[in-house]
């Protein structure tokens, strides 16, 4: 089964399992030399959206997922990559027992800078990164980006 890194809102099981029924979270993963941003203007939250952009000793946690290729098309449709919001990545993640995963994850086609999560948005984050007790570390940065 192919496997999903979500970084945004899908974080979240509650979103991800309305989007994914029967997806199935395997746990907290690093992915290494890229950082997160909020660079796609986002009419469904407000504010930004996130995206994980190429930075060379950077880090951005997340959430690794076991889905279906089904899973993927309708991440594909949620994500907008039909009208070119996002595309398909191929990424590789680390486990925090040591393995390490390919996966897909979702980066944003035409990165604007300078953008900022809603409060709603970044909500819906940090429920996601709590409830999959990701390091305290990340929940506070993701935290302080709070408006």
């Amino acid at each position: 089964m192919p496997h999903y890194f979500a970084y945004g809102s899908n974080l979240s099981s509650r979103q991800m399992l309305l989007r994914c029924p029967g997806a199935s979270a395997i746990g907290p993963a690093r992915l290494t030399d890229y950082e997160l941003a909020f660079t796609r203007p986002s009419r469904r939250w407000g504010g930004y959206a996130a995206d994980v952009v190429p930075a060379v000793g950077s880090l951005v946690w997340g959430v690794a997922w076991e889905v279906t290729p089904m899973h993927l098309q309708q991440l594909d449709r949620y994500e907008g990559v039909a009208i070119a919001a996002y595309r398909r990545r191929d990424v590789h993640v680390t486990l925090p027992g040591g393995g390490s995963l390919h996966a897909i994850t979702y980066a944003v086609v035409d990165p604007q800078d300078g953008g900022r999560p809603s409060p709603r948005y970044l909500h819906t984050i940090l429920e996601g990164a709590r409830e999959h007790r990701l390091p305290g570390d990340w929940i506070r940065h993701l935290a302080a980006l709070a408006p």
